[in-house]
C-alpha cells in the first residue's frame, strides 16, 4: 500500500482478462465491498470510479494494473476483503475474484 497526499491509501492490483471468443469484448470490470472505495486503471482515458468498460480484442489476454484507493475515514487497518467483478454484459457471463486491500496500523 502507498498513502497518498490526501490521507487515502491506495493500493496495486494486476487484472487479467481473458477473451476466449472470435470476436471483440467489452468487459465490465467493477469492485465492490470497499465502502468509499475507486479504481483508477493505466492505460485507459476514463475518470477515477467503481466500475469500467474494458474492450478486449477476440482470442486475447488483456492484462491491466488496477489501483485501488481508498479515502481517509473509510479506511479499516490491516486488511480488509473486497471483490473485483467482471461482467460482459451482452453474453451475461460474469465472475469474481476476491482481493485483499491492505491499510497501516493506526
Amino acid at each position: 500500500f502507498v498513502t497518498l497526499s490526501d490521507g487515502s491509501i491506495r493500493n496495486g492490483y494486476t487484472v487479467k482478462l481473458l477473451n476466449m471468443i472470435p470476436e471483440p469484448r467489452v468487459i465490465f470490470l467493477s469492485l465492490e465491498g470497499l465502502p468509499g472505495a475507486t479504481m483508477s486503471i493505466n492505460g485507459l482515458d476514463q475518470p477515477d470510479g467503481t466500475s469500467f468498460a474494458i474492450p478486449v480484442e477476440p482470442d486475447k489476454l488483456r492484462s491491466l494494473r488496477v489501483f485501488v484507493s481508498q479515502p481517509p475515514g473509510y479506511t479499516e487497518e490491516g486488511r480488509t476483503s473486497f471483490d473485483f467483478i467482471a461482467e460482459d454484459k451482452q453474453s451475461f457471463e460474469s465472475d469474481h475474484y476476491d482481493a485483499v486491500f491492505e491499510a497501516p496500523a493506526k
